[in-house]
């Protein structure tokens, strides 16, 4: 398990400042969801957010889109917005030029999208200078963990709730989020969740 940090620290916030890391002077909070779809944890999630009436970002990987673009569909009935977190989840920083064109190539399952989320939230300077111009590039402020099996499910809820408003977090189509989230709904009822 490699380290990361549950709020992004202000300096890297500062040194890629092309990346939209929270929205200012928001009331709301942005709930991300990365590497779906997947039918055994988009289809609950979905209906998750549906009953605690809010809306999200899924930041969908091409391969799992093409395989179940009628998940793809339902997201976007469901009011909800998508994103692109490239083809396979690869760690763009090991990829060269040519091999991260071709993974990053939207797969039509996936409406043109304007966003765009690295897997890891990794790029090399040359991928971030060569990427800013061409697609707003989305990280996040709050990243709870809930991907690690060594933090508690107390540990990851906690981390959840220090989201304020304008806050990107960071979750992931994993069967353990529906039941983090769920607890994190029961007790952040003042708060409205917002896609990108």
């Amino acid at each position: 398990m490699s380290r990361y940090f549950v709020r992004t620290p202000r300096v890297f916030q500062k040194v890629f400042n092309k990346v939209t890391w929270r929205i200012e002077h928001s009331k709301a909070v942005y709930l991300t969801f990365d590497d779906g779809p997947n039918p055994a944890v988009t289809i609950p999630l979905l209906e998750l957010l549906k009953k605690h009436n809010a809306r999200a970002t899924f930041f969908l990987l091409g391969n799992n889109a093409q395989k179940y673009p009628e998940l793809v569909k339902r997201i976007l009935e469901g009011n909800h917005s998508v994103g692109f977190h490239c083809n396979e989840h690869t760690n763009s920083r090991k990829l060269k030029l040519v091999e991260l064109l071709k993974n990053f190539k939207l797969p039509n399952s996936i409406p043109s999208t304007l966003l765009y989320r690295p897997p890891y939230g990794k790029l090399r300077v040359w991928q971030y200078n060569y990427l800013k111009n061409k697609f707003p590039l989305i990280g996040w402020t709050i990243m709870p963990g809930d991907f690690d099996s060594k933090k508690t499910f107390e540990a990851q809820l906690n981390n959840l709730k220090l989201a304020k408003c304008g806050d990107i977090v960071v979750l992931h189509e994993l069967p353990q989020t529906i039941a983090l989230l769920e607890a994190y709904f029961e007790q952040s009822s003042a708060i409205s969740f917002e896609k990108l």
